[in-house]
């Protein structure tokens, strides 16, 4: 099983190819960004989970830097809902897909740089790859069917009008919609 800092980065590329397609003339934006959602928001929703709590563990230096990841999460997420409800059509569509890229390349770069370090040098092998298992199937659909997604449990907070939903976590949402 490749180690946690190797599938973070795989799945870093793999947003990031679909955003450089995004950006092509003639491409089915809307579906391309259809699929960054179903990539990133699991990507997020795990990072936040348990990796970023680790890093804080390992050095807590970097305590800063991952309540601004985290934030940088969300900014992207309310970004890329407000896109998927719009049509392509719509004017400032491919802005926002140009704001969502130049957040999620800054992002990914910085997460790159300062985060992912301290776990590749703080965490022995067996940590890394046991981390990596456990992202893997959080981020590929490990999930029972019957499980809400984050995405989906935020949008029944904000049907419900749920103060503090973009700061909260799947498990925060599930409680706050009554869903656990």
């Amino acid at each position: 099983m490749p180690d946690i800092v190797e599938i973070i980065k795989e799945q870093h590329r793999q947003v990031d190819d679909l955003l450089t397609r995004a950006e092509q003339d003639g491409a089915d934006r809307a579906a391309i960004m259809q699929e960054v959602a179903r990539l990133l928001l699991p990507h997020s929703e795990a990072e936040e989970a348990f990796v970023y709590p680790r890093i804080r563990d390992l050095a807590a230096e970097a305590g800063e830097e991952v309540r601004d990841g985290t934030a940088e999460h969300h900014q992207v997420e309310e970004m890329l809902t407000a896109l998927l409800r719009g049509d392509s059509d719509d004017p400032g569509y491919d802005g926002t897909i140009a704001a969502i890229a130049g957040e999620l390349r800054h992002h990914v770069q910085e997460e790159e740089e300062d985060l992912l370090p301290v776990l590749a040098g703080r965490l022995d092998t067996a940590e890394r790859e046991e981390m990596g298992r456990r992202f893997a199937e959080a981020t590929t659909g490990g999930l029972p069917e019957h499980a809400s997604t984050r995405r989906e449990l935020y949008d029944l907070a904000r049907e419900q009008d749920v103060p503090g939903r973009s700061r909260m976590n799947k498990q925060e949402l599930a409680e706050a919609v009554g869903e656990s």
